[in-house]
């Protein structure tokens, strides 16, 4: 190793994101363990907003239809990969959801 190889090494430190083969990743572990936290938090309050869209929906007729297209947003927005699924596949769950809000508010009007 010449002088020029030896100055760079000291004058140009590896990152503190990098980690030597065999070493422990403290960083990364980090990052995985706060994507982790988001991840679950974005889970929550889905959560926690559709128990309270679900308690003042009650006696909307979309009371089905609107959590399944919350959650096919969701999905959409968790895992990019689905962007290459036939859009086809949201939009049969989306007419699922809606016959189903159909029937319900068909036999609640029946039953009155």
């Amino acid at each position: 190793m010449n002088n020029t190889e030896t100055q760079a090494a000291t004058l140009d430190p590896a990152a503190l994101s990098w980690a030597a083969p065999g070493s422990s990743d403290s960083f990364a572990m980090y990052g995985l363990i706060t994507l982790l936290l988001i991840v679950f938090l974005v889970i929550y309050l889905y959560a926690a907003f559709d128990r309270y869209a679900e308690s003042k929906g009650e006696a909307s007729p979309l009371r089905t239809t609107i959590p399944t297209m919350l959650t096919v947003g969701l999905a959409y927005d968790l895992l990019p990969p689905l962007e290459g699924v036939n859009f086809l596949l949201p939009l049969s769950l989306i007419a699922a959801a809606l016959t189903r809000d159909a029937v319900l508010w068909k036999s609640e009007s029946r039953g009155r």
